[in-house]
């Protein structure tokens, strides 16, 4: 049910996608055709996943990335926020920061810890912390790629702009963390609890064969101590 969801919802923005590259290549943006042909590639990531792996990952991990990638360059770099709002680009790092760690503890949380992998709470957190800073430093070196390449300035000509796009991604990695680390030490947030809940029966539902010897362990737990 989820997989046939994720597939028309993906399919919807891939057209979009597509059809706003065609718009960039007929007048001349190579910039924009470029960005968009990323997003393209980003959205086709669960798909290519569960056709060659099959490994079902929630659109949820995709919709974030797109929305990251098209409110960085589209709105601050297209559509000139960076200049208009000097605040933009710092909240936006740090805000994709927050989320890019969520992702990476929920990805570590079902697919090793449901598989019996019993790894110490600050293993994950570990990799938790790290995950989200190596997406951090990824994007920069993007940001470099396209401001070398079409002459763009996302990067402001400085590195002092890197070094605190980078500081950021700690920061909301170190957020991140934190709320991970609440999940697991049971204190109750309904708001993290519903949410980390609903994504793991989601993907323990969508990938059975991987997590089949977690779901028949009636003393299997959900939540590591």
């Amino acid at each position: 049910m989820h997989l046939h969801k994720q597939f028309l919802q993906l399919g919807i923005i891939n057209v979009l996608l597509l059809a706003i590259t065609v718009y960039a290549l007929y007048n001349a943006r190579f910039e924009m055709a470029f960005v968009c042909a990323l997003m393209l590639l980003v959205s086709l990531a669960p798909l290519y996943l569960k056709a060659v792996h099959d490994v079902y990952v929630p659109a949820v991990f995709m919709y974030v990335t797109i929305v990251f990638i098209f409110s960085s360059v589209f709105f601050g770099q297209f559509g000139g926020l960076y200049d208009r709002w000097h605040w933009y680009d710092s909240f936006l790092h740090f805000i994709s920061a927050l989320a890019f760690g969520l992702a990476g503890f929920l990805l570590l949380f079902v697919f090793y810890v449901h598989n019996k992998l019993r790894l110490p709470k600050s293993i994950i957190l570990f990799f938790t912390f790290f995950f989200c800073l190596g997406v951090g430093a990824l994007w920069e070196i993007i940001e470099y790629g396209i401001d070398n390449v079409f002459g763009t300035n996302m990067q402001v000509n400085s590195l002092d702009d890197t070094m605190i796009d980078l500081m950021l991604n700690g920061l909301g990695a170190v957020v991140a963390v934190t709320f991970c680390y609440i999940y697991m030490s049971r204190t109750s947030i309904p708001v993290i609890d519903n949410t980390v809940q609903a994504l793991t029966e989601e993907i323990l539902e969508e990938n059975t064969e991987a997590t089949k010897t977690t779901t028949n362990d009636p003393g299997a737990s959900s939540n590591p101590s």
